[in-house]
């Protein structure tokens, strides 16, 4: 449906979520003058409802056109769709009504003990709060609102903690954790973008407007990988812009899943074939120790909430990998230091020193690192997984980073790095990939490189 939508409606359509916020403000503040006038009494401050009343009014119209705009896209579920509309379309309404009230065009002396303002705007408040729910529902799935009241009472299936990796469901301990942090918000029962549901089993085979997403035993082949592994500014890379893009763990859990037990979702650790690396990453992310693993998880000191505190405010974000184990991943968003301010970006690694024990993932991609501030990143001992892509490093970096022994991959896409890093790679004794495509690294140079001890090199799928 989208695709027989003018650009122009489907553009506009999508300032609904901004708009709408707007009668909401304007009826809640008339809602409140009202109460507040009579708390108070205090007749002044009832002046000011006839125009909040109208604005409100006004706004909720145009949200109302704005989204039935977007709504054009055919990414909803046509039932919360209408339910949200019509209430919407009454509230616009209503708040018109409550309008002319106030201002006298509509005439109620005949009811003056039902007081009719504060009933319309009580009216309003109810008839709003409606609203909102079914356009939460439409965003974020229909549990949105009550999936958290410590008083549900809906039986909730979990899947029951494992201690021994073998034990792990690949998709319910793996990768439907996964789904759900990066992929639902868009692709559930009530917001369904490109026709596609990832709730259940079911939803995930019957595919999306394009067809089926997943093709078992074949992640190269599959829509759910090809998509995540595209240019970020690709009009088909998923999950779109404004989104948190998918580690490379993560998309190496889910080809591990497509290909390994054939997208099954019952299928346990135990009955398919497991790659170390794989195991390392599940093991961190169950919080299992892999003790067969060259990244098993060191122990370190803890880190005080005021150093994490002064160290996210030079932008860097923390996420600690493993639950009170003070193990970070820690990342500086893309394009952090612009070209003004790019002196600063040596004292903003040295900030990360305090914690370098305690910093397994770093991620530092299109920051304009240099090879002198890869001088500070090789004091980070303890790193497994290391993003400098699209940073004006060479091969200087790489040779500092031969101090990092327990790095098991190092993403050094679109920088400078020539084949002559492919010696230094070697001497890396746990390094498994080096991610180096768009680098002076081709094909032709891996024609004499001893991949048996050595690192797999990564030029793309």
């Amino acid at each position: 449906m989208e695709n027989s939508v003018p650009d122009i409606v489907l553009f506009l359509g999508r300032f609904h979520p901004l708009v709408v916020h707007l009668p909401i403000g304007f009826l809640v503040f008339a809602f409140l003058l009202e109460v507040f006038s009579r708390v108070k009494k205090n007749p002044v401050l009832t002046t000011a409802i006839p125009l909040a009343l109208f604005l409100g009014g006004v706004s909720a119209l145009v949200a109302c056109i704005l989204g039935y705009m977007l709504s054009l896209s055919g990414d909803y579920d046509e039932n919360a769709l209408d339910s949200h509309f019509w209430f919407g379309v009454v509230t616009t309404v209503l708040a018109f009504v409550a309008w002319l009230i106030r201002i006298e065009k509509i005439k109620l002396s005949n009811y003056k003990k039902l007081q009719p303002n504060i009933a319309a705007l009580t009216l309003l408040i109810i008839v709003i709060s409606v609203t909102g729910h079914y356009g939460g529902n439409l965003t974020h799935g229909s549990d949105y609102l009550v999936k958290y009241l410590p008083f549900n009472k809906e039986e909730k299936t979990e899947l029951a903690a494992v201690t021994n990796l073998k034990e792990a469901e690949v998709y319910g301990h793996l990768v439907a954790p996964i789904l759900d942090n990066k992929c639902i918000s868009c692709h559930n029962q009530s917001k369904k973008k490109g026709g596609l549901s990832m709730v259940d089993s079911v939803s995930i085979h019957s595919g999306g407007k394009n067809g089926p997403v997943l093709v078992p035993g074949s992640a190269t082949k599959s829509e759910l990988v090809k998509r995540v592994l595209l240019d970020p500014h690709s009009e088909d890379f998923m999950p779109p812009e404004g989104k948190t893009p998918l580690t490379d763990e993560e998309i190496a859990i889910i080809t591990y899943w497509i290909n390994s037990s054939n997208a099954g979702f019952k299928t346990k650790v135990a009955n398919v074939e497991t790659p170390e690396n794989i195991t390392t990453i599940a093991s961190t992310m169950l919080g299992l120790t892999n003790s067969n693993s060259s990244e098993a998880l060191p122990t370190v000191t803890k880190v005080s909430e005021q150093l994490i505190a002064s160290i996210e405010k030079e932008g860097f974000r923390l996420r600690e990998l493993v639950f009170d184990s003070s193990l970070f991943e820690v990342v500086l968003d893309v394009n952090t230091i612009q070209e003004v301010t790019k002196d600063q970006l040596h004292n903003k690694l040295e900030k990360l020193l305090p914690i370098k024990e305690n910093i397994i993932w770093l991620s530092l991609e299109s920051n304009g690192i240099t090879d002198e501030n890869v001088k500070v990143i090789s004091q980070f001992t303890n790193i497994q997984k290391l993003k400098l892509g699209k940073n004006p490093i060479s091969d200087n970096a790489v040779e500092y980073l031969t101090s990092l022994q327990k790095m098991t991959s190092v993403n050094l896409f679109e920088t400078n790095i020539t084949a002559k890093s492919l010696r230094v790679f070697s001497k890396m004794k746990n390094l498994k990939y080096a991610y180096v495509w768009k680098t002076n690294i081709k094909q032709k140079d891996l024609e004499g490189y001893n991949s048996n001890n050595a690192p797999k090199i990564v030029l793309g799928m």
